[in-house]
This record gives C-alpha cells, structure tokens and sequence, in this order.
C-alpha cells in the first residue's frame, strides 16, 4: 500500500525501503505499545523469553497482557511469513497456555528490571497503573484467553487463509498483519501497518456467525476517542464536577455500540487525561479530562485546573 505526503497541492510519494525489519520492528512494538497492533494497549512483560519445553527451548518475540489480562504472544518476520509461523505461534500458544500466574508474574517482573521506570515494581502495581485501575480493586484472572499475533513484511495468502480459519471456524484469537516502511525525501520514516486477519469477529460457529450478523456492530466510522468523549458527555451532562469511571462509560457506550472494544475506554481516558502520570505513554491525547484518582475522573476545567510543569497539582 503506498504512503503519500502532501506537498503544497500535491500528494508526493514516499519510497519504500529496506530496514532490519524483525530487529527494528521488535523494539517499535515494544516501545509503542499504545494501539499499535490492535487498536488498544497492551503491557509487554518479556521480549525474547526464553521458554522451554520437551522439545528445546523457544523464544517468543515478544509477550504481553492486555486489560483483561489475557495473553499476547507476537511472532515477527522481516521478510514474508514462512508456512511455519504458523506451527511455531502455536507451539509458543500451548507454552503459553499452562503458564501458571506465579510463573506469568516471575517472567514479568524479570522483565522489569530491564525496563526503565519499571525496576523494582510488582506486576500488580505496573498493571494497574497502565490500565487504570484503582489500588483497592483486584486485577482480572490471568492467561484466560490467548491472542496471537503474526507480523512481517508479507503474510502470504495460504498463510493468512490458514489463521482466518483458526480464527472464525476455530474460535483462535489470531491477528495477520503486514508491515512496510517507507523514507520521505527528507529522510523521514514513515511505517505502514495493515490487517490482514482481525477484523473477522473470533465465532465458533456457522449458527453464531449467522446470529451475530443480525446484531447491530459499530461500524468504526468514529475515532474511538470521539466515541468515549461523546459517552463521557451524555454521562457527565457536560457538568465538570461529575465524577465517573471507566466501567460506567463501557456500559453506555456498549447500550450503542454491543462489537465495541470496550479495553479500550480506560486507555483512551488516560491519553485524553491532562494530569495523569501514566499520559507519556499515550502522546498525541486531547486536554478533556482530570485524573482524581485511580478508576475516577471528570472533565477537564481549564479555569480551574492547573497543571504545573514540575508537577502536577489540582487547584
């Protein structure tokens, strides 16, 4: 797919080209965490995890967990996608699945001490805070759904006919997806990212794929940030002094919206959050509301709120 950039009236094309992309690609991902594969955050807890099994050892590329605590597995490619990735996702897939939450919890934290602003922290503390969750409140139960993710520079066609089938008829939570990285005259890169398998719903039936079809889905057509806000304002009456959690904008949006990704509210309400700790994770937010607490928020009022550049303080 070509990348373009507007010069003046004109829509000028960037070239492609050539990275290391498997190296490259592994340490954007882990950096980037914010709605890069799926549209919702992740929070990696291990980049090459060494895993062993009767067979040898394996290493994952990347593993993380998602709001609900359901693990990510992402195998990446730099050129086209092998007929094995395949088997070699799911060998990491049945690892991954008798993981117990001592072990989950072992591989995290390992991984933390390598990662900057992490080291010393629990898995508990770090979840919370990446996903909003206020310190009283228990996480969600661990490793009760695995979502698998191929990433390379091409998924082929059988490749990508093999995962739709797992993922429609087989109830497998698999994600293709083809990665190109383009340069602008400048010397700027640009990187390209498109779904190849994911957008079909994960059913494991002929009679649920028909039931769903006649459900109402939402269609997109919105930003996920405008559907939030627009839910936060109808919860709110626009009133700044309104307090309101995640949990109670998912359930208005979902009474529009039943196919909406309702993981994504939390992290959407963070990057849209004037003085939340966690909103470097999220650039590019809007200044719409006030963190007061864990799991509470309410509009952002410019008058009378202040955000200091040493701190951040609510007058």
């Amino acid at each position: 797919m070509p990348i373009f950039r507007l010069k003046g009236d004109k829509l000028i094309i960037a070239q492609e080209t050539n990275v290391e992309l498997e190296k490259h690609l592994e340490i954007w991902l882990e950096n980037s965490p914010r709605q890069t594969l799926a549209r919702e955050d992740f929070l990696w807890i291990g980049r090459q995890t060494s895993a062993s099994d009767a067979d040898g050892t394996i290493f994952p590329d990347l593993l993380g967990v998602d709001s609900k605590g359901n693990l990510v597995i992402v195998e990446l490619k730099r050129d086209q996608a092998p007929r094995d990735v395949i088997a070699q996702l799911l060998e990491y897939a049945a690892w991954a699945y008798e993981l117990s939450d001592a072990q989950i919890y072992e591989i995290a934290e390992a991984y933390f001490e390598d990662r900057e602003g992490f080291q010393g922290r629990t898995f508990d503390d770090v979840f919370k805070e990446i996903f909003d969750i206020p310190e009283t409140d228990e996480i969600p139960p661990l490793n009760q759904k695995l979502r698998l993710f191929v990433v390379a520079k091409e998924v082929p066609t059988r490749v990508a006919r093999v995962c739709r089938f797992l993922r429609v008829s087989q109830g497998m939570d698999i994600i293709c997806i083809d990665v190109s990285t383009f340069q602008t005259e400048s010397g700027e890169k640009l990187v390209s990212m498109e779904t190849k398998v994911g957008d079909e719903d994960v059913i494991t039936s002929k009679a649920q794929r028909q039931s769903n079809s006649k459900t109402s889905r939402w269609s997109g057509d919105k930003p996920v940030n405008q559907v939030v806000w627009e839910a936060v304002q109808e919860l709110t009456k626009a009133n700044s002094k309104v307090e309101f959690a995640p949990r109670e904008v998912n359930i208005l949006i979902l009474e529009k919206y039943p196919s909406f990704n309702s993981s994504t509210v939390g992290c959407q309400l963070i990057s849209d959050c004037v003085n939340h700790t966690s909103r470097h994770h999220y650039p590019g937010g809007s200044d719409r509301y006030w963190w007061i607490e864990r799991g509470r928020y309410r509009l952002y009022d410019p008058e009378k709120d202040k955000v200091e550049s040493d701190g951040l303080t609510n007058d």
